[in-house]
Formats: C-alpha cells, structure tokens, sequence
C-alpha cells in the first residue's frame, strides 16, 4: 500500500474511533439513551439526582402561577400516566402554548426542596387534525405527511 492511501485508511480509522466514543459515551450518562423521562420515571430515581434532566409531563390544572417579572412561572407537571407530581420553577421566555393541561418538556434540575428548576421550556402543540372533543379525525382530514 502506498502512502497516500495508508493517510486515507488511518484518518478513516480515526473518524470512525472517535464517532464510537462518542456514542459510547453518550450512552453512559444519565439519560443518554433517552430524550426525556416520564415525572414517575426521573422521581424513581430518588433522591437529588445531579446533572441536568429533561422531563416530560402536562401541566396540572389551575397550578400556573406567573410572578411579576414576566419571565418568571412556577407550575406543577404530572406523569402522564397518573400519579406523581412534581413543582417546577422556571424563567426565561415563556411559550405562548404553554397553558394549563399542556405537555411540556423541562430541562434542567432538581433541587433538594423538591422543585425542579428549569432553564429550559418546551410547551408541545397539540395536533392541527386533533377534535376538539378528543375523538379521532374524519379520515378525510388526515394527510401522508
């Protein structure tokens, strides 16, 4: 093999070593498989887990609360699923979709009181084709996407 095509083989070798550390390390941090966790699945951990987190969860009904700043809103999420809760404290700009009974994405942390403080807000929107009543869409409202 000439020199030329050895150079070509070894920095492919490289590429492709340090794309598997990184995976690999990803892999092994807290969450690193997963985009976010459920409220259930993040408070099973137990604890103050330390690091940064995503979870995700629907604002409880009637628990938004905006302080005068208008940046700042302290709310409850809870698990899908039912049954666990927990307090969130955010600041920063807050979505327009963010309403009570929304889905919402926060990032950030847990702190040893029990409030989760979050530099990051992520307010789902519901499906355009979503009824109003929950029941499915007429089929010919659905796209192929």
């Amino acid at each position: 093999m000439d020199r030329k095509r050895l150079k070509f083989v070894l920095l492919g070798l490289g590429i492709l070593g340090s794309m598997g550390l990184l995976m690999v390390v990803g892999m092994n941090r807290p969450g690193g498989l997963h985009y976010y966790m459920t409220v259930g699945e993040f408070l099973a951990q137990g604890g103050a887990p330390q690091g940064n987190f995503r979870v995700d969860g629907k604002v409880e009904s009637g628990t938004i609360e905006r302080l005068p700043t208008g940046e700042d809103v302290r709310f409850t999420i809870v698990d899908p699923s039912g049954g666990a809760s927990m307090p969130v404290h955010y600041r920063g700009v807050i979505p327009d979709t963010f309403v009570d009974l929304a889905t919402v994405v926060v990032e950030g942390k847990l702190q040893e009181d029990g409030t989760f403080v979050a530099h990051t807000l992520l307010a789902k929107c519901p499906s355009k084709y979503e009824a109003a009543d929950g029941a499915a869409p007429p089929d010919d409202a659905r796209t192929d996407g």
